[in-house]
């Protein structure tokens, strides 16, 4: 009987840690690029895209997912020089604007001093 008590207090016990211990617990889910990205980055990145040509940066949240995309192409190492140049340039270009190898290679110079 003693025993069966224990337990049961036990439970209980451990019953009511576990909403609390829950109220500590940090948030695992994995940080985006986007959100490691400061204000400050971002606005450049952006304002160095409007200098090549301001279509780039006309859905600034799209830019900002191009320029994310290319750091993992980047970081991957899959594509580089004139390959993960025109793969970019195939990125960026669209809707309001087009770009070529030369002025996707300044975007990249964009990207990595900026997002990557």
């Amino acid at each position: 009987m003693i025993t069966a008590g224990v337990a049961v207090a036990c439970l209980a016990a451990c019953g009511s840690e576990t909403p609390a211990a829950a109220d500590t617990e940090t948030s695992t889910a994995p940080a985006t690029a986007t959100d490691e990205i400061e204000p400050a980055a971002a606005e450049a990145y952006l304002a160095g895209l409007r200098q090549i040509d301001p279509g780039l940066a006309g859905n600034e949240s799209r830019a900002v997912r191009r320029a994310e995309e290319t750091c993992a192409d980047i970081a991957a190492g899959e594509f580089t020089g004139d390959k993960l140049a025109e793969r970019v340039a195939e990125r960026l270009s669209g809707g309001s604007a087009t770009i070529n190898a030369s002025q996707a290679k300044q975007a990249i110079d964009l990207m990595e001093t900026y997002v990557c």
